[in-house]
Parts: C-alpha cells; sequence; structure tokens
C-alpha cells in the first residue's frame, strides 16, 4: 500500500470530490483526519474511509482559529501530519449573471473558501512540516483556474488564485522536503451542474440539466467520458506518495483530454 502509515487531513472530506479521495487514502493504508462544515457531513467523508483509526472534524476552514485548530487537533490526534489535501470548496451561488449583477459579497464569499481557505490551512500546516522535514500539500483547484469562464468569473478568479498559490509555496517549500501541488478536475457530475450550469443552460432549452451535462462531456472531452471522484482520488494518492518525490509546483489535470498544454 503506498500511503502505509501516513497520517493525512482532508478538508472538504465529506464532499464528492472529498469522499473519493478519502476512499482513496484509505485503501492505501493512510489515516485520515476529515474535516467539513459540519458533523452530518464530516460522517458521510467517515464512512467512507471505512474501518481504521480515521477521525472527524467540523470547522469552517475559512475562518483563522478554525485552520490552527484543525492542525492542532489531527497532530494531537495522530502524532504529526504527512499530507494535507484542501479540497473545500465553494461553487458561485449566483451564475450566469453579468459582471454588474455579481456582488462584492457574493466575490468575497466565494473568495474566503476557494483561495482564502487553501492559505489558512498551509499556513497552519507549513511550521510542522518544515520542522519534519517531509510533507506533501494536495489543493484542489479546478479547469476553470485554466481557463475563462464567463458566467462564473469569481469561481474561476478564487480557483486561479488557488494555482498561483501553489506554485508560489512550492518554491518556499522545496528547501524543506515538502511537495505542494494542485489538482485541476474537469467534468464531474455535481451539484453545480446539477442545479447551477445545467438548470441554467437547460432551462433555455428545455433539456433536462443531466442531458445538458452529457451533451458538454461529449463534445469538449475527447475521451468522451466524465471524470468521477475516484478519478481525483488517484492522483491525488500519486501525490500523496513518494512515487512524486520529485513533482512539485503542478497543476495536475484530470480532465479526460479536455484541456492539452
Amino acid at each position: 500500500m503506498r500511503l502505509e502509515g501516513k497520517k493525512a487531513v482532508v478538508t472538504g472530506g465529506g464532499g464528492g470530490i472529498g469522499r473519493g479521495i478519502v476512499r482513496a487514502f484509505s485503501r492505501e493504508g493512510a489515516q485520515i483526519c476529515v474535516v467539513d462544515v459540519n458533523d452530518e457531513i464530516t460522517q458521510r467523508g467517515l464512512d467512507d474511509a471505512g474501518e481504521g483509526a480515521h477521525f472527524a472534524l467540523a470547522a469552517d476552514v475559512s475562518r483563522e482559529a478554525d485552520a490552527e485548530n484543525i492542525v492542532q487537533a489531527a497532530i494531537d490526534r495522530m502524532g504529526h501530519v504527512d499530507i494535507l489535501v484542501n479540497c473545500h470548496g465553494r461553487g458561485a451561488a449566483l451564475m450566469g449573471r453579468p459582471i454588474d449583477r455579481i456582488t462584492l459579497e457574493e466575490w468575497n464569499a466565494v473568495f474566503a473558501v476557494n483561495a482564502a481557505g487553501v492559505f489558512l490551512m498551509c499556513r497552519a500546516i507549513a511550521p510542522h512540516m518544515r520542522e519534519r522535514g517531509y510533507g506533501k500539500i494536495i489543493n484542489l483547484a479546478s479547469l476553470a483556474a485554466r481557463r475563462a469562464n464567463a458566467d462564473v468569473p469569481h469561481y474561476s478568479a478564487s480557483k486561479a488564485a488557488c494555482m498561483n498559490f501553489t506554485m508560489s509555496l512550492a518554491r518556499e517549500m522545496a528547501p524543506y522536503n515538502v511537495n505542494v501541488n494542485a489538482i485541476n478536475p474537469g467534468l464531474l457530475w455535481t451539484n453545480i451542474w446539477e442545479k447551477g450550469h445545467g438548470v441554467i443552460i437547460g432551462a433555455a432549452t428545455d433539456r433536462p440539466a443531466r442531458r445538458v451535462f452529457d451533451e458538454y462531456v461529449e463534445a469538449t472531452v475527447p475521451l468522451g467520458r466524465e471524470q468521477t471522484p475516484d478519478d481525483v482520488g488517484h492522483m491525488a494518492v500519486y501525490l500523496a506518495s513518494d512515487e512524486s518525490r520529485n513533482v512539485t509546483g503542478q497543476g495536475m489535470v484530470v480532465a479526460g483530454g479536455a484541456w492539452m498544454v
């Protein structure tokens, strides 16, 4: 098992992609601290972790004190932390609107989670990993970080900020044997599509959201299939393992070929 004996913190671990990562880490032998916004959601991730010394914490990663408390509680419980996965994220509550109808409150709310929350968690864990001379940090960005999206500029900008922050932190932490990378997932059937993009497009064309999603995948993904939380979990295992010891500052795209560089 590639993560045997490793200790991991996975924020957003009760969400769809987070649960895929939790499942993958558990299969590879890691002990996991599952973090999400409330007890009910964290329990979903804990259930996916299965048997083992896994545990859950309910916290708001956009709050400075919560981020510090997560890291300290994980160290106290597990002895140390080898891996931090920042999988928490917030979609845009307001989509399909021109920029003059996006409020500053909405802009700040998206950035608080997708950018500031990543910064706070990384800042909290950095001294611990520097002292140990070892660590793996994985931030979940998005394909939206790589390309423009007219209907969700605040979401796209927040993910682009996450990607650039990942590269900057990778340079800072490299002398301490800490790898910092990002994953940019592509098209997954999530609440954003089911209740957001798909609904908006479908309402204008009299098509259900799932059909809109499937057609979009067919039109834009060279491999012709959607991505899944387990696909992202496989990539996270690679970045969390010592197989990736010479990979840092990268944004690994899991998108079926929808983005090629």
